[in-house]
């Protein structure tokens, strides 16, 4: 799938997205690029609302495991189990989210509880930041079953 396919998807079964202004920079099976606008997010400080930040790095985090489950079992459902952000500074401007998975030995272990347990579990660390600056870290443990 191709990120502007996977932008779509996402539109249409995350709605809440597309209001939310979150585009796909990136979208491969080692880097996942998710950017938002600040004023469809913006809170009563004119900075970004938590909420905003949070669900974008969960999209985020979620769309990793997506690309990289969806070669083992396209009909597999994702979920997150559990998910920590830390806000690092206040974002006024538009912001963007990454998530990398270079590891292949994680990727691998994923895929072998995925095909054990018809489950797998993948903990994956995002960053959110502009063009210069860290603003939040987070961290979140997605789930794939059958």
């Amino acid at each position: 799938m191709e990120k502007h396919e996977f932008e779509q998807f996402l539109y249409d079964h995350i709605p809440i997205t597309e209001k939310m202004g979150f585009t796909i920079v990136e979208f491969t099976k080692n880097k996942v690029k998710v950017a938002a606008k600040l004023e469809p997010n913006i809170n009563h400080k004119h900075t970004a609302f938590g909420g905003s930040i949070n669900s974008l790095m969960t999209v985020c985090g979620w769309a990793m495991v997506f690309i990289n489950i969806k070669e083992v079992d396209p009909e597999a459902h994702i979920v997150i189990r559990k998910s920590n952000i830390e806000y690092l500074a206040p974002i006024d401007c538009d912001f963007i989210a990454e998530c990398e998975l270079l590891e292949e030995k994680d990727r691998n272990k994923f895929f072998e509880m995925y095909r054990k347990h018809k489950k797998g579990r993948l903990s994956l660390k995002v960053t959110c930041s502009n063009v210069s600056k860290l603003l939040a870290e987070y961290e979140g443990q997605y789930v794939a079953f059958k």
